[in-house]
């Protein structure tokens, strides 16, 4: 999509959110020039997340994309919000079996019959990026083959490039935008779409997760890398049926038992041990094989957590464990500031918010639903959540709501604390003290390094009576807008006293001439005084939102 689509587009996604009611929003954004104006005068209302799923759907696949996103940012959004987002279905009409054979014949640079048996032209399943379809392989390999959309890239790249034009402006008028850093969430959002949308990606998560795969009771299905590429994922068929609640009843119950404790501890090993974990194990991405074991696909949205990254969120549950409010708020710091954060307040708000849970033992806390409220505490003190942190409160958040419909006495929160042992033990085990030994020494190293000439310079910058002293000034937002303001009211006065002295010249003109014997002239001079008094309106209309 050219500039002339980016020119149209932008206005049609502004003038969506205004028509369901966002328009008090948009302004408070700074974008109130970008509001079409057959919507500017539009009733204010009382919008919630609903309303805003509504605006979503009706704007296409990135926008329903960037809402499943922003389902998961409790940092940023109550539950009022989040909670309709969170319903936003990832559907799409299918795209015709003419096309999506196209795309597989090109991806593998060959015709469909030379290495395929067979390929279903019904749909397994359609999303608003990509469908799968089963086919068999010339080996009799039974397989799900995944394609990209047709002409979805040039639409997601458009859309992304309007939303970060968008979410600059906004950072530049609204200290709101700021303050939710607006751009780093197109970011975010930006580089999570591409990552699902690049299957190569997928793939190597897959694999990987099915190496490090420890419980025979879960079952990863093999990817085929030799077929795969950007466009198309081929991995193993697995047959069964999604975990969901009439294949739940069907189950034993010493079976859904069982089933229920190996889904928790696959997910607490991945994000504790192993760093890298499903980030969206919903019931439609777990099936139930014929041979009783739990089938996981859908690789497109994992996360990982550095060695820092794990310890830190272990240390947060731990905290959580002993309800000790002062250490949790430390390490809630730790994850970094939007702006100066006041630091007793903080730990007030925590402790307020841990008294909640006093009474009631680890074991029957929902460990998804405790890590989201925790979000929104920080949250309000600007502080930022990191998005493999989001992503594992989302993940506990999806997997506790399976766990729970297999087995209601299960409890992720009990099986955290069974697994601190092995948590803490792996953090003193030799291998990885040693581990960290080395990383330390090789920084000191490296500073030490530096030290000699950094000290040389210095001196001989004094030595030379040239001392050089660098200052970082951060402009007061506050002061920079009244100095916005003054200087758009000094503009304004300017162009009024121009006004009036043009206006005055005019009248000045028609005053020394008859209208009857200066016809033209009279006229000329009466369309001049409309025009010039149409754009000084304008001009002041202008002058008045900037200052307002």
């Amino acid at each position: 999509m050219g500039r002339i689509g980016t020119i149209r587009r932008a206005p049609e996604i502004v003038a969506v959110f205004a028509k369901h009611g966002f328009a008090g929003y948009i302004k408070d954004l700074g974008l109130a020039e970008k509001i079409p104006f057959t919507r500017r005068a539009a009733k204010e209302q009382n919008v919630k997340g609903e309303e805003l799923r509504r605006a979503l759907e009706d704007l296409g696949p990135t926008f329903m994309k960037l809402g499943q996103f922003l389902s998961t940012r409790t940092d940023l959004l109550p539950p009022s919000w989040t909670d309709p987002l969170a319903k936003l279905q990832n559907s799409a009409p299918g795209m015709p079996f003419d096309a999506i054979r196209k795309i597989v014949e090109s991806e593998a640079g060959q015709p469909l019959d030379e290495w395929l048996i067979y390929m279903e032209e019904i749909p397994l399943g359609v999303a608003s990026i990509g469908q799968v379809h089963r086919a068999a392989l010339k080996d009799g390999t039974e397989v799900a083959i995944k394609i990209r959309r047709p002409g979805i890239e040039p639409v997601i790249r458009n859309d992304l490039s309007i939303l970060r034009q968008l979410a600059s402006l906004a950072e530049r008028n609204s200290e709101l935008a700021r303050q939710v850093s607006l751009k780093a969430v197109i970011d975010d959002f930006a580089a999570a779409l591409g990552r699902e949308m690049n299957y190569r990606l997928e793939a190597t998560e897959a694999t990987g997760m099915r190496e490090s795969m420890k419980d025979k009771r879960i079952y990863v299905p093999r990817i085929l890398p030799e077929w795969t590429t950007e466009r198309m994922l081929v991995m193993e068929f697995v047959s069964g049926k999604s975990l969901r609640g009439d294949v739940i009843t069907g189950i034993p119950v010493e079976k859904r038992q069982e089933l229920a404790r190996a889904l928790s501890e696959t997910v607490l090993r991945q994000v504790f041990i192993d760093g890298v974990f499903h980030a969206d194990p919903h019931p439609g991405n777990l099936l139930l094989l014929q041979d009783g074991r739990l089938g996981l696909i859908d690789f497109g949205n994992t996360g990982r957590l550095s060695d820092d990254m794990r310890h830190l969120l272990s240390d947060c549950l731990f905290a959580l464990a002993d309800r000790d409010a002062a250490a949790l708020s430390m390490l809630v710091l730790e994850l970094g500031a939007r702006k100066p954060i006041e630091r007793r307040q903080l730990q007030r708000d925590i402790s307020r918010w841990m008294a909640g849970y006093m009474d009631v033992e680890l074991a029957e806390v929902q460990m998804g639903a405790m890590l989201q409220e925790l979000f929104t505490v920080a949250g309000s003190h600007h502080i930022s959540i990191p998005k493999d942190f989001v992503q594992v409160g989302q993940a506990f958040l999806k997997v506790e709501q399976t766990v729970i419909a297999l087995d209601p006495g299960s409890s992720l929160s009990g099986m955290v604390r069974d697994m601190a042992k092995e948590v803490l033990l792996g953090r003193i085990h030799p291998r990885e003290m040693m581990r960290e030994s080395r990383s330390f020494l090789r920084l000191f190293k490296m500073a030490a390094n530096k030290l000699p000439s950094i000290v040389n310079e210095t001196l001989n910058e004094w030595e030379g009576g040239q001392p050089k002293l660098k200052m970082h000034l951060t402009a007061d937002n506050n002061m920079m807008r009244r100095l916005e303001r003054m200087a758009s009211l000094v503009v304004l006065s300017v162009i009024m006293l121009a006004f009036s002295i043009i206006m005055a010249g005019i009248f000045v003109s028609m005053g020394n001439q008859s209208p009857i014997s200066g016809t033209n002239t009279y006229i000329i001079a009466l369309v001049t005084a409309v025009l010039m008094t149409i754009l000084f309106m304008t001009v002041l209309y202008l002058m008045w939102r900037k200052i307002k």
